[in-house]
C-alpha cells in the first residue's frame, strides 16, 4: 500500500469533522485514510494547549509542510560521542549491522546512542 501525505483538503475535512464531533474512525472512512493516521495528525498538528481542543487545518497544514522538509539526520550528526564511536568502528572495518547491534549493548540506557545500519 503506497504512502501519501495528507493534503490541505484532507486536513480541512479532518478539521471540520472533528469539530462536528465525528470519531477518528469515521473521519478516516470519509477521507479514505486509516483511523490511526487521523489520530496521529491531530496529535502532531493539533492544539498546542491542553485547554484548547480544536484542530484547525489552516494552522496545521503549514506546520506539516515545514516539518516534511526538515531533515531528521542532524540529530545524529551533532552527537559527537555517537559519531566518534561509529567512525572508530568503521575504521576497524566493522560492518554497519555489527556496529548498530554493539552500540545497543555498550550503551543500553542511552537512547541517544542509537543508529540504524
Amino acid at each position: 500500500m503506497p504512502y501519501n501525505h495528507l493534503t490541505e483538503q484532507d486536513r480541512y475535512v479532518i478539521s471540520h469533522l472533528s469539530v462536528a464531533g465525528y470519531s477518528h474512525r469515521e473521519i478516516g472512512r470519509r477521507i479514505g485514510r486509516h483511523h490511526t493516521s487521523i489520530s496521529r495528525e491531530i496529535k502532531r498538528n493539533g492544539p498546542l494547549y491542553p485547554d484548547v481542543s480544536t484542530y484547525w487545518y489552516y494552522y496545521a497544514h503549514p506546520d506539516a509542510i515545514k516539518r516534511r522538509h526538515h531533515p531528521k539526520h542532524h540529530r545524529r550528526q551533532v552527537n559527537k560521542k555517537l559519531v566518534d564511536y561509529v567512525e572508530a568502528k568503521m575504521s576497524q572495518d566493522w560492518p554497519p549491522e555489527v556496529i548498530a547491534a554493539r552500540i545497543k549493548l555498550e550503551y543500553p540506557n542511552d537512547q541517544q546512542m542509537r543508529i540504524s545500519h
